[in-house]
């Protein structure tokens, strides 16, 4: 994933976003997880956290 993510970051193409889904496909095929149920978790992640719509980034959360 890392070596598709990186050539995803070097050429900001549309195919090598298309190859990053496809490891994540691969990736839930292997732990038996249906893009359905894998969809449910990630729309209530959504609900309860939100999205990244407007392209901000959580880098560090410091505990006082």
């Amino acid at each position: 994933m890392g070596e598709e993510l990186q050539e995803y970051l070097e050429s900001v193409s549309i195919e090598e976003l298309a190859d990053l889904v496809e490891v994540v496909y691969a990736i839930l095929e292997h732990k038996d997880v249906s893009l359905q149920e894998f969809e449910v978790i990630r729309k209530q992640k959504v609900s309860d956290r939100g999205a990244f719509k407007e392209k901000l980034l959580l880098k560090e959360v410091i505990n006082g």
